[in-house]
């Protein structure tokens, strides 16, 4: 029975967030093409920066590209209980395509549009800006993962 009692405890730090001071959520990120591992934007003129919550298990910052249907999935966590995800149709260097699946926590915005400024397949880096209805000013430097 105490071993049961002792692994219900541990769940919660199995899942629990983890917080990391060295990113300034106060600050948008510079506009970069390097691979800084950086994301930024505005929801409703409140600025939302990843890079500061993660889970255990996997980094603040989530950009999967699948290859054989060209997508990308992204997925970044702004707060210790709130991601922001979207998906990437078709990534080009230097064209604007739309992003689609916006959600903000638990709601579900419109989609709206990004201009990739670098897609480098080789680095597997990823950079752009983007908007929509509710969101703006955003932008993001990142490493992918495939």
């Amino acid at each position: 029975m105490k071993k049961y009692i002792f692994l219900l405890c541990l769940i919660p730090f199995l899942f629990s967030c983890t917080e990391d001071e060295s990113v300034d959520i106060t600050v948008m990120p510079e506009e970069t093409t390097i691979g800084a591992d950086t994301f930024g934007c505005l929801v409703d003129s409140w600025l939302y920066v990843g890079g500061r919550y993660s889970l255990l298990t996997q980094p603040s910052i989530n950009f999967d590209y699948i290859s054989y249907n060209k997508t990308m999935q992204v997925n970044v966590w702004v707060k210790a209980d709130m991601a922001i995800s979207f998906c990437l149709d078709n990534p080009e260097e230097n064209k604007e395509i739309p992003y689609t699946q916006f959600t903000w926590g638990d709601e579900a915005l419109s989609d709206g549009k990004v201009f990739i400024t670098r897609f480098d397949s080789t680095a597997q880096i990823i950079s752009g800006r983007f908007e929509g209805e509710r969101v703006t000013f955003g932008r993001f430097d990142v490493h992918y993962s495939k």
